[in-house]
């Protein structure tokens, strides 16, 4: 069960959505549409194959790209046609906390991308998800853990194993 939108306790307003909620919704739809499409032109340099029963390289990101753009497009509606609430009082704002635990995703995310370099996929992604589930709340000292280790697992045994994509070693352990 999901949580009532805000404004959503008088009647008439049970899909009514924030006027903030709404622009970030917008936004957040244009911008993924832009990247998904900016991805969709990048696969026209891909090489062709030569085999008949081959689809190409270009298939997969074409095809995850084109369910982004069909997902945004639905949110875009959704949006669109969901009533507008009335501003909210005694709501309280993000503060300064709501900020800082975003610049520190955004600074985790970028720390993960440089020590994949250095300690490599596993060692990285493992250590970055834990501090993101922290910083989202969740701060179990035993599943905290638990979840990086095997939810990095599962992703690395799908794409090394399953689908033959390398990734990073990291130097310290070439």
């Amino acid at each position: 069960m999901s949580n009532a939108p805000a404004g959503g306790e008088g009647p008439g307003f049970g899909n009514a959505m924030p006027l903030t909620t709404k622009i970030a919704n917008l936004v957040i739809a244009v911008v993924l549409i832009a990247i998904a499409a900016s991805a969709i032109a990048a696969t026209g340099n891909f090489p062709k194959s030569m085999l008949a029963a081959d689809v190409g390289s270009a298939r997969f990101p074409i095809i995850h790209a084109g369910a982004l753009i069909v997902l945004c497009l639905i949110l875009i509606a959704n949006t669109l046609r969901a009533p507008t609430a009335p501003a909210a009082t005694g709501e309280a704002p993000v503060g300064i906390a709501g900020y800082a635990g975003v610049a520190l995703g955004m600074l985790a995310t970028a720390a993960c991308i440089a020590a994949m370099e250095y300690v490599g996929y596993g060692v990285a992604t493992a250590v970055y998800m834990a501090v993101i589930m922290a910083l989202m709340g969740q701060r179990s000292p035993l599943w905290n853990p638990v979840l990086a280790v095997g939810v990095t697992a599962l992703v690395y045994g799908v794409f090394h194993y399953a689908l033959q994509v390398p990734l990073p070693v990291g130097s310290l352990f070439e």
